[in-house]
């Protein structure tokens, strides 16, 4: 009787020490394999991929709008003088690895020293001139451009590109109609007859012109997130200036 019994408490006895040791071998080979996944670095981002990321940068410029006496003088016989006023603005943009999405809002005062001026083509005293003055003339603008940067070391970059915008004229340009008894300028004196009816009259300009600009110059970077843009070009007028801001 208790060599049967024997038997099966010998034969339990060997079924659990092996579904014991299947279950050993099945943790060791869990653990192995947490092992290897563990074992498998997880690799952070690069600079490089970090410096491609999008920035949104928002800036203040100011900038000095320049027109040459020279530069008048092609569209008209004759301009007193050239203009330098100072504009200013703020920009918001979006920019990935190199390429740059800016809009640029901006006001420009547009003045010039009041004085006689000559159509192409006009000869004093056979023609008659105006006497032209700028009665708070300037133009608030929005425009849209499009950059790139050429790294020249980490800190600074060529910055250039272009876009185009529309601009809003505000106050007046007026003329009076002269008359001129010689070719010189002082025997000028505003015209007596009837038939010139510009009396400090403003001119019929457009409300809205179209804005194009070229844009060339330097972005240094003192960080990664500050920007200073030292930069030139055309925005319909020649303009030299600068901006400043951040990227977030």
């Amino acid at each position: 009787m208790l060599q049967p019994a024997c038997r099966r408490i010998l034969t339990a006895a060997a079924l659990g020490a092996a579904l014991c040791a299947s279950a050993t071998q099945v943790q060791a080979q869990a653990a192995l394999d947490d092992d290897d996944s563990s074992a498998v670095p997880i690799s952070a981002p690069s600079e490089s991929t970090a410096a491609d990321g999008t920035k949104i940068g928002v800036g203040l410029r100011l900038r000095n709008v320049r027109i040459p006496k020279g530069l008048i003088e092609i569209f008209v016989e004759r301009a007193p003088a050239g203009t330098s006023n100072v504009g200013f603005g703020a920009e918001l943009s979006r920019r990935k690895g190199a390429f740059e999405v800016s809009l640029g809002l901006e006001y420009d005062q547009i003045s010039m020293e009041k004085g006689i001026w000559v159509d192409k083509g006009d000869k004093l005293p056979q023609d008659d001139p105006d006497f032209v003055q700028f009665d708070g003339f300037s133009w608030y603008t929005a425009e849209l451009s499009f950059m790139y940067h050429t790294e020249i070391i980490p800190q600074i970059s060529v910055r250039y590109g272009g876009g185009a915008g529309i601009g809003v004229f505000a106050g007046d340009i007026r003329r009076t109609d002269y008359q001129c008894t010689s070719a010189a300028f002082d025997s000028c004196n505003e015209s007596t007859n009837p038939n010139d009816t510009n009396r400090n009259t403003p001119y019929d300009l457009p409300p809205v012109m179209i804005v194009i600009n070229a844009v060339v110059g330097l972005q240094i970077r003192p960080t990664d997130e500050i920007f200073i843009n030292i930069e030139g070009g055309i925005r319909t007028m020649p303009f030299f200036g600068m901006t400043a801001g951040y990227y977030f």
